[in-house]
């Protein structure tokens, strides 16, 4: 049984697992440990992918320019699976509401049930996990900035917790 075949209800062809969830939240290991047959569209990856970093575990700030590059490349990677009805995941912290309005609207356009997942891991723990790579400072922005998924933002919401 795949991890996913529980979400799965009459009429729905996929299922898109949308994490929301500050940098060291813990989505990335969550998606692995849960359902690590699915394919996932991650801008740390595409960072990476198109040479901006050297590994999705390496975290840059990139120009203006450079994350157009990575949004173009994310919503062709979303476009691939959803056009094949292959379920996936989004691993990105989709904690702002214009664009991930964008994003949502896209998927239901493909016929995806979308599942929601929303990080709820204490801001100081995330800042440790991050020593180093993003400034305390910026995660605390986010942080302050941060608009979890709603129930009906979604077909689905799940809440981890200190993770």
């Amino acid at each position: 049984m795949k991890s996913i075949d529980r979400y799965i209800l009459e009429g729905s062809k996929f299922v898109v697992f949308v994490m929301c969830g500050l940098p060291g939240s813990g989505k990335s290991t969550w998606c692995k440990e849960k359902h690590g047959d699915l394919p996932v569209v991650s801008r740390d990856i595409i960072r990476a992918k198109l040479g901006f970093t050297n590994s999705a575990d390496e975290k840059a700030v990139l120009t203006s320019g450079q994350e157009q590059q990575v949004t173009a490349e994310e919503y062709w990677e979303i476009a691939k699976y959803s056009k094949k009805k292959q379920s996936f995941i989004i691993d990105d912290t989709n904690s702002v509401p214009k664009y991930r309005k964008n994003l949502l609207s896209t998927l239901r356009s493909y016929g995806a049930k979308i599942i929601g997942v929303n990080m709820n891991t204490p801001v100081e723990i995330c800042i440790e996990r991050r020593k180093g790579q993003i400034p305390a400072d910026a995660i605390r922005r986010m942080a302050a900035k941060m608009l979890p998924l709603r129930k009906e933002d979604v077909d689905e919401l799940l809440t981890i917790k200190g993770c």
